[in-house]
């Protein structure tokens, strides 16, 4: 009788969570306006948030999910982290099940790619439009590789062919505004070939599409000036009619280094702070960084045991800039030295960063071998730094690069 009860209990927890999942991932799919909202154009440019949309259709293969700090959807695969982080409103949408997240992963046409416009997961927005003619496209995406950064753009129901096949090559791993079309010959996109020829002033459906799944869409701007390139977060979203909902809850600052570790599955890391400390003259600075206390030492050496697949890697060592002086960094696969390297100064009293790291290519490690990392403090002639520094990624070859390119995401003045 007690494990018929216990199995009766066991069911229903399971049923009551699938159940809130299932809801949850349908708020966040759902529309947050109306078409009772619509934006407008002013002198030439109108700018939205993707997270705008009044309607969403064609989902049954693939659909549109917003994440913010309020939610993130649970789809089937999505193997990169959240990115809300410096997205427009805090928020932004990303079009999942990912499925195809590499090259290996099947390529399923009309399910996991499209070429085809206005196929899967067709997204509406009402803009009024006071000037009509041609208005070049910009989207602001957050692109991890190769198979998550395409979309095509239509207008009242039409995909005309400069709306199709938007690309992104350049700025992995960041917020990115780009306004490309890819092309046989060029595929990387071609720029100033995105656009939408507004027939007349009025109301107007501008739409977007899916192209490929787990792509992550911020905010679009169309704009009259073929030279336009925006920068940061874009211009402000004006409306002409109706109250758009209070912005999303801001996102706390994320660590540099955990961002860079999520950027690919394939991604192996080691944070400074899971290296052994004691006896070693590092401390635990805050709840990223292994640092050295001046006062005491001037140096100080930790090992620590690589436990993942043998294999050839790019290592790029998270360094700390700080702006009393260039600490310098020596690390060691078994008593082997792969390198030293100072970072860079900084004029805040520290950063983090790609200019702050170092970068080894091509490096040969196994299972079991041990790695170690010695510190140095350095001096500006008045002040000491601390050796700060957050951790070692080991990445497959030929990543080493783009991984580092997410934002720099801490510093203090």
């Amino acid at each position: 009788m007690n494990n018929i009860k216990l199995k009766f209990i066991s069911t229903l927890i399971i049923g009551i969570f699938c159940f809130k999942s299932i809801a949850q991932n349908d708020i966040l799919s759902r529309s947050i306006i109306n078409d009772s909202i619509i934006f407008e154009e002013q002198d030439g440019i109108v700018a939205v948030e993707a997270e705008f949309f009044f309607k969403q259709t064609l989902a049954e293969l693939r659909q549109w999910y917003i994440t913010s700090k309020n939610g993130a959807p649970k789809i089937g695969r999505d193997d990169d982290a959240q990115h809300c982080y410096d997205a427009s409103n805090n928020a932004y949408l990303e079009i999942l099940p990912d499925e195809r997240v590499t090259h290996d992963d099947q390529l399923i046409h009309g399910e996991n790619f499209t070429n085809e416009p206005g196929k899967i997961g067709v997204l509406s927005y009402k803009v009024k439009f006071n000037t009509p003619g041609r208005y070049y496209v910009w989207v602001r995406a957050f692109s991890t590789g190769g198979e998550d950064n395409g979309i095509h753009v239509g207008l009242n129901g039409t995909w005309p062919e400069h709306g199709q096949r938007m690309q992104w090559c350049q700025g992995k791993n960041q917020w990115t505004w780009e306004s490309k079309q890819r092309t046989k010959e060029i595929h990387c996109g071609v720029p100033h070939e995105i656009y939408l020829d507004i027939p007349n002033a009025g109301i107007h459906d501008i739409q977007f599409s899916m192209r490929e799944d787990g792509f992550e869409f911020d905010k679009f701007i169309l704009t009259k000036d073929i030279d336009y390139v925006p920068i940061e977060k874009g211009p402000k979203v004006i409306v002409t009619h109706g109250v758009l909902p209070e912005p999303f809850p801001e996102v706390k600052v994320p660590s540099y280094f955990k961002t860079i570790c999520g950027t690919s599955v394939e991604t192996r890391c080691i944070a400074a702070q899971d290296f052994h400390i004691d006896g070693t003259n590092f401390y635990k600075n805050g709840k990223n960084w292994l640092a050295i206390n001046p006062k005491k030492y001037e140096d100080a050496k930790t090992s620590t045991v690589f436990n993942f697949e043998s294999g050839t890697y790019d290592v790029v060592f998270v360094g700390v800039g700080e702006n009393d002086g260039k600490s310098t960094f020596t690390i060691s696969i078994n008593n082997e030295k792969i390198g030293s390297y100072s970072p860079e100064l900084t004029q805040r009293l520290f950063e983090e960063g790609k200019k702050f790291n170092a970068l080894w290519k091509n490096v040969s490690i196994q299972k079991g071998d041990t790695i170690t990392v010695i510190s140095k403090i350095g001096s500006d002639g008045v002040e000491w730094t601390r050796g700060r520094w957050a951790g070692i990624v080991f990445t497959p070859v030929g990543k080493g690069e783009s991984i580092q390119n997410a934002s720099s995401t801490y510093y203090q003045n």
